[in-house]
């Protein structure tokens, strides 16, 4: 299989300036995927609830893709602030427990990452993730 693209990223009626990643050889590699802002454009506040609405985004891309959140072969998770750590693990954890079992159980994904420097300073997470459908 031959890359490609995945198309543009859009939040609601907002282009993202980033695509959503791209497809290729029986893997789905997903953009840096954040949950700044609702479907409808609303800011989403506070490092629990943006875990619910990016990990809400990359099962949503994932299935676009023909992928689901069992495909995960790597999820690499970036927190802003490593005072945020814990809770963004404990959102993290009672969503993959609700949407994921299977992957909450070998907790087979990588790297959770404290990166300050994140895209814009309301950006508490940011997700990006590999899947493999073979």
């Amino acid at each position: 299989m031959r890359k490609r693209g995945l198309g543009p990223l859009t939040y609601g009626s907002v282009a993202q300036p980033w695509g959503r990643g791209a497809a290729a050889g029986g893997f789905v590699f997903l953009s840096g995927i954040d949950g700044v802002t609702d479907e409808q454009g609303r800011p989403v506040h506070g490092v629990a609830a943006q875990t619910r609405v990016t990990l809400d985004r990359v099962r949503a891309l994932l299935a676009d893709a023909g992928a689901g959140m069992d495909d995960i072969v790597q999820l690499d998770q970036y927190v802003a602030d490593p005072a945020e750590r814990m809770a963004y693990m404990r959102a993290r954890d009672a969503w993959l427990s609700q949407h994921a079992p299977r992957l909450l159980d070998e907790r087979s994904y990588a790297s959770l990452l404290i990166f300050p420097g994140l895209a814009t300073p309301a950006m508490r997470v940011e997700i990006r993730a590999v899947a493999y459908v073979g």
